[in-house]
């Protein structure tokens, strides 16, 4: 049950790696759970390539290599650049609404990971461009989307992923143009070389949500959907962030 008050928080954790269905569940918590005002998601997807709204596949990744592998290919409802996604990449949604006018702090959403690594004995630093660093080095790139006074924020951590592979996923060919929104290329990380020794995603995991119960002090409930989600999220995935025409399209197909 659902306790539906803007004063509290929610939170779910995804026991799937299908990249297409954890996609669509987080659409329907941006979507459709408007009265709740504050949502966290955290989840893991098997190998996934995840495009930013306005890009082009053909400039971001090989496309050759990646139909070889059987990587599924996804696009996003937010901006920013492309990024692959495996079992050693834990991603972290916020989903939140302005009831101020005065706009959302993209500092705030990625603090309670900041927190609970500082926890850890690793600080992590917010750069301009808004990724997560680590002595310099990438380990968790953001994107952002809006409607209506409401933001989907997520964050891509890497804590141990292929990182090999997610080189050869993302070097374009010579031959390809790159497109008018191209990802902007950094030297990245992971994070479980710099954590306990033994420490797993799972314990990744539990420690933000610590955090998040510390924050929200007693008003963090977590998230139990009814039968009826589950079509939302196949119809959603069949018609939407399957379909070619979403995922090929130069730039996102409005929705």
């Amino acid at each position: 049950m659902i306790h539906q008050s803007p004063a509290h928080a929610y939170y779910y954790v995804s026991p799937s790696t299908d990249p297409y269905y954890n996609i669509a569940l987080e659409d329907y918590l941006y979507r459709q759970l408007r009265p709740l005002g504050t949502i966290y998601m955290l989840w893991v997807n098997r190998p996934s390539v995840f495009m930013g709204r306005y890009q082009c596949a053909e400039a971001e990744l090989d496309m050759a290599y990646l139909e070889e592998r059987q990587i599924a290919l996804l696009r996003r409802s937010s901006g920013g650049g492309t990024v692959y996604h495996d079992l050693g990449n834990l991603n972290f949604s916020v989903i939140s609404n302005d009831h101020t006018g005065r706009g959302f702090d993209l500092k705030a959403f990625p603090e309670p990971v900041q927190a609970a690594l500082a926890t850890l004995g690793v600080e992590v630093v917010r750069s301009p461009r808004g990724d997560l660093r680590l002595d310099g080095l990438k380990v968790g790139g953001a994107a952002e989307a809006t409607s209506r006074n409401r933001m989907l924020y997520h964050i891509c951590l890497l804590f141990d992923t292929d990182l090999d592979e997610l080189e050869r996923i993302l070097t374009v060919p010579e031959t390809e143009a790159r497109s008018r929104v191209a990802s902007v290329r950094s030297v990245v990380t992971n994070l479980k070389p710099h954590l306990p020794e033994g420490f797993t995603i799972e314990d990744f995991k539990r420690s933000i949500l610590s955090e998040l119960e510390r924050r929200h002090a007693g008003a963090l409930y977590p998230l139990d959907f009814r039968p009826e989600v589950e079509d939302y999220i196949r119809e959603q995935r069949e018609t939407h962030f399957e379909h070619p025409d979403w995922i090929h399209a130069p730039i996102g197909r409005a929705k």
